[in-house]
């Protein structure tokens, strides 16, 4: 389950939106590498609605409704529910799991018990949250767009590299603080008690990210590249927010991610 949300990652305001006879929309194309392989998806922004698109899921937030909709490609099922219903059960599926592997830890060495918590960014004390972020000066052309390179250290250590474009300008579609905020608790509920989460939540972050929308991010940590292939503005189908035809629904969100996980799980055996 962790490797298909990282892609994406609760309310800091309400989206600023022109009226909807302007509103034209973003298809961005982007690549991943890093520990967990390589992977492609497709993010789509329009009228106050975020997707991203994976082989094997389809992720849709109405940010006006506060609903999310969710599917497992494999087996052709859909959850569907409140923003506030999936970051809570998605906590606690993820802290029943953490706990598990925090006492299968405990078994082992203690050198090798600190080394398995480094690579998986476990803390065991209180995460400390010290952001300070960095322009470099330097500028590079991502998917036709000018972009500017920055720095985001915690507490002195290297976190994260961001290229961002100012001339990218989502907020006539979506919020960006309230996109960046959505996905910064994502990642805080999917990734138990790693930092990143809280990093992406602190003012420094959500300051810089107000300023543009970033077309490429080096996370140290995980050693993970999100980088933008290909940038469109046109009109996004409705379809591409909808639960696909033929789908059957599944009404527990906790059975419906047991479900994906293990999907997952027998593609990577």
């Amino acid at each position: 389950m962790k490797q298909g949300l990282q892609g994406m990652v609760v309310a800091l305001g309400l989206a600023l939106l022109l009226p909807s006879q302007v509103l034209a929309g973003y298809e961005i194309t982007q690549s991943q590498t890093g520990m967990h392989g390589a992977a492609t998806s497709t993010i789509y922004i329009s009228k106050n609605k975020y997707a991203i698109v994976q082989p094997e899921s389809r992720m849709s937030i109405n940010f006006a409704t506060q609903r999310i909709m969710i599917t497992n490609e494999d087996q052709k099922t859909f959850w569907e529910g409140t923003e506030d219903e999936y970051l809570r059960t998605v906590q606690e599926v993820q802290d029943a799991s953490m706990a598990r592997m925090k006492e299968m830890l405990q078994k082992l060495p203690e050198s090798q018990r600190k080394e398995i918590m480094a690579i998986h960014g476990i803390d065991t004390a209180k995460p400390v949250i010290h952001v300070t972020v960095k322009r470099t000066g330097k500028t590079e052309m991502i998917a036709g767009y000018r972009t500017e390179h920055y720095i985001v250290d915690n507490n002195g250590q290297p976190f994260e590299e961001l290229w961002l474009a100012k001339g990218l300008n989502i907020g006539t579609e979506i919020s960006p603080e309230r996109l960046q905020a959505f996905l910064a608790k994502l990642k805080k509920a999917t990734m138990g008690g790693s930092t990143e989460g809280g990093i992406g939540l602190s003012r420094a972050y959500l300051n810089l990210t107000k300023q543009g929308y970033p077309l490429k991010q080096v996370i140290e940590r995980t050693m993970m590249t999100v980088s933008a292939n290909s940038v469109k503005k046109s009109a996004v189908p409705d379809a591409e927010f909808s639960v696909p035809a033929g789908y059957a629904r599944v009404k527990s969100l906790k059975t419906f991610l047991a479900s994906r996980a293990n999907s997952m799980n027998m593609k990577m055996q």
